[in-house]
């Protein structure tokens, strides 16, 4: 993909983030940005915190130490008067996630909604969208994502790929700033990968500002302005695709993919 141009303030922006549970350390002093249009794409073995970052970046799971903003304004945290660091209240928390879209891997559609209804729900509930304009919105939405002959079926009918196409519509009904993929195919039938990755390099084409745990390396290295590479909580290695894929500087990022290539080559057999 061509270079982003840099604006002078990040779409996301997170310092020294340390993330622990119980006495794991699962993120340690992790920081980065992403900018406005930037693809970033977050590779690395299972257990190094990917999936963990993100949660983080939408106040999923807020961070134990550092900080996060989106944008200008600090995430999840409001500054007292004396300069103390206190949580923002649910209303204002509501209000600053709804600008971070969020995709699963396991989809977590409503059962009991169809996929228009799917769709309409946080626009109404979050946004006090009216419902007519709601559902005009989801049904662009779901033409986007190539399910406009689905807005009536429920998930149970819908294949994997279709269920993970409705999710996606789902964050975009939002408008959010930035878009957080949490391994989007991984709990998709080989076939149905191609259908969800196509409607990503769509929103990737669009400039739209997305952050991509995946193992999908061709996807990566197709779509991503940045890939980054993790493993015990911390980035090892970044940089553009062709260079870190061509030729990763830290030892551990070469073993990485190769292993993974590896296991690509014997698939192919």
């Amino acid at each position: 993909m061509p270079e982003v141009q840099r604006l002078s303030v990040s779409a996301i922006r997170a310092e020294k983030i340390c993330k622990s549970f119980g006495g794991l350390d699962v993120l340690r002093s992790l920081s980065l940005s992403v900018w406005p249009s930037q693809v970033v794409c977050v590779i690395g073995p299972s257990g190094s915190g990917k999936s963990t970052l993100l949660r983080c970046l939408n106040w999923l799971s807020p961070p134990t130490s550092g900080r996060i903003w989106i944008g200008n304004e600090l995430l999840g945290m409001k500054q007292t008067d004396d300069g103390a660091l206190v949580p923002l209240p649910d209303i204002l928390l509501r209000r600053q996630r709804s600008r971070i879209g969020m995709v699963f891997q396991s989809f977590n559609l409503w059962p009991h909604r169809t996929a228009i209804e799917n769709v309409m729900e946080g626009p109404i509930v979050v946004r006090r969208l009216r419902k007519a304009e709601a559902r005009d919105r989801a049904a662009t939405l779901l033409e986007r994502v190539g399910l406009a002959d689905k807005s009536e079926v429920y998930p149970a009918r819908l294949s994997g790929g279709q269920q993970q196409r409705v999710a996606i519509a789902r964050a975009l009904a939002m408008e959010p700033e930035i878009l957080l993929f949490d391994e989007p195919t991984s709990a998709l039938d080989p076939e149905l990968v191609g259908e969800v990755l196509d409607v990503m390099r769509a929103l990737a084409e669009q400039n739209t500002t997305m952050i991509v745990v995946t193992h999908e390396i061709g996807f990566a290295a197709e779509a991503a302005d940045r890939i980054i590479f993790m493993d015990e909580g911390a980035i090892i290695e970044e940089g553009a695709p062709k260079e870190f894929l061509s030729n990763p500087k830290e030892p551990r990022s070469r073993q990485f993919l190769d292993r993974y290539l590896s296991r690509a080559t014997l698939a192919m057999r």
